[in-house]
């Protein structure tokens, strides 16, 4: 069993978090992982299948699951779901050939109702590759707008390589999206407690997608 989210208000402790690292075999779910080892304090479970490692990163103490996405593996997924608070989905930006099996399942899980609502973090990696598509493309091609709306949920699309001799400062938007993805698990159990407290609140529900990458037009999603 994973462990569940641990709210603590008005401390100084970090909140812990469950994320769950999911995406097509050969998309670099691993080598993501490792570059998250490099860049953010960190410690590794390696007594855990599937592997698991603690990140320590502003007021969060976030556990991360690599789950397998072969065949085989994907079977497993679901058994992560509804602990999980957050989502990082790792497309492989250069392999057009598999963008509809992508399509197909992100539209899978962002329907799934112990994934719905819940924030997705899209990493679209192998940026370094000559013919990878740009995030606006990634969006267009997973009709990602439509899928956000009907599914209420919020995600952000970050350009990315994980190519390990890159230079730090270009791996950055993979933390400023993992920043993003514990603000919005954050922002929403603060939403929900709140929620608890003064029940005639209304509270509004982000619908928005936000991308970043100097290569695409914001205004395009």
């Amino acid at each position: 069993m994973i462990k569940a989210f641990i709210y603590i208000r008005d401390c100084d402790l970090p909140r812990n978090v469950t994320i769950i690292v999911i995406g097509l075999d050969n998309s670099g779910k691993s080598h993501l992982v490792q570059t998250f080892q490099r860049l953010i304090p960190s410690k590794m479970h390696s007594d855990m299948k599937p592997a698991m490692i603690t990140l320590l990163l502003d007021d969060y103490q976030v556990s991360v699951y690599d789950l397998n996405g072969d065949l085989k593996g994907r079977e497993k997924w679901s058994s992560y779901y509804a602990d999980a608070q957050g989502l990082v989905f790792v497309v492989d930006s250069s392999d057009l050939s598999r963008i509809q099996e992508v399509k197909i399942i992100l539209t899978r899980l962002m329907f799934d109702k112990r994934l719905s609502g819940k924030p997705i973090l899209i990493l679209a990696n192998k940026q370094d590759k000559k013919d990878a598509l740009l995030p606006c493309d990634i969006i267009e091609y997973l009709l990602l707008e439509r899928l956000v709306n009907e599914t209420k949920s919020m995600c952000r699309v970050e350009p990315c390589s994980t190519v390990k001799n890159l230079q730090k400062r270009h791996q950055q938007p993979i933390i400023i999206g993992l920043r993003w993805l514990l603000a919005a698990i954050g922002d929403q159990y603060d939403e929900r407690y709140t929620q608890q407290q003064t029940p005639s609140m209304s509270i509004s529900t982000s619908k928005n997608i936000r991308g970043s990458g100097e290569r695409c037009s914001s205004d395009r999603y």
